[in-house]
């Protein structure tokens, strides 16, 4: 029997890694803030803080590809399963060392994180801002849905910008696009914190919409 996840337990802790990380960069008077790391250095960042709250794996292959070249195997960003059982990976046999009890992709939590900034360094407006709410993460909640062996995942998007008032109108504005193309998703949750201000960026946010399996 698959595992039920608590949804609002994992954006308090996506949130509380990302204060933490912000917290930490002020301290240390950084020139940059965590608005100029990309995509992957973000999943690192909050995969690296999950690992005091559950057993985290990153760059999965998605159970359905199994038996096609490493090369060509769909992947997910990050792997939730319970503390002290880690996911067991299709891509290797299992050994004599393995953890006594591996979690089963059923039992796991498949994580796509996205992240969209509404500035660049310098300040400039980042002309692809709209485009990164509407192509790539729609792909990524179809993907989910779609895999028979996945029961619980979201779509975790991390989004940078100037205000509270933006960030809303933004959110809509995806949540119709969602609609408009037919693909299934849960009721987003949001968590923001205040960064300092760099390049343009004010606040920093992250939403979760829990996909709804086929």
């Amino acid at each position: 029997m698959a595992l039920s996840w608590d949804f609002v337990d994992l954006i308090d802790r996506l949130h509380e890694s990302l204060l933490s990380a912000e917290n930490e960069l002020r301290a240390e008077q950084a020139v940059h803030g965590l608005d100029v790391r990309d995509e992957r250095a973000l999943q690192a960042l909050l995969a690296e803080k999950l690992v005091a709250f559950y057993s985290v794996a990153r760059e999965v292959h998605y159970p359905s590809t199994v038996g096609n070249k490493l090369t060509h195997r769909q992947r997910c960003d990050i792997v939730l399963t319970p503390l002290g059982r880690p996911l067991r990976l299709d891509r290797s046999a299992p050994t004599l060392f393995d953890p006594p009890e591996m979690a089963s992709p059923e039992d796991a939590l498949w994580l796509e994180v996205k992240v969209a900034y509404q500035f660049r360094e310098g300040g400039v407006r980042h002309g692809g801002y709209g485009g990164q709410w509407r192509n790539a993460v729609v792909d990524d909640l179809r993907k989910m849905e779609a895999e028979p062996r996945i029961c619980e995942a979201a779509l975790v998007l991390i989004v940078f910008n100037e205000s509270a008032e933006i960030l809303e109108k933004d959110l809509e504005l995806f949540e119709i696009v969602l609609a408009q193309k037919e693909v299934l998703a849960g009721y987003r949750l949001v968590r923001s914190l205040e960064i300092l201000e760099r390049i343009g960026h004010r606040l920093c946010t992250i939403a979760v919409w829990p996909t709804i399996q086929r």
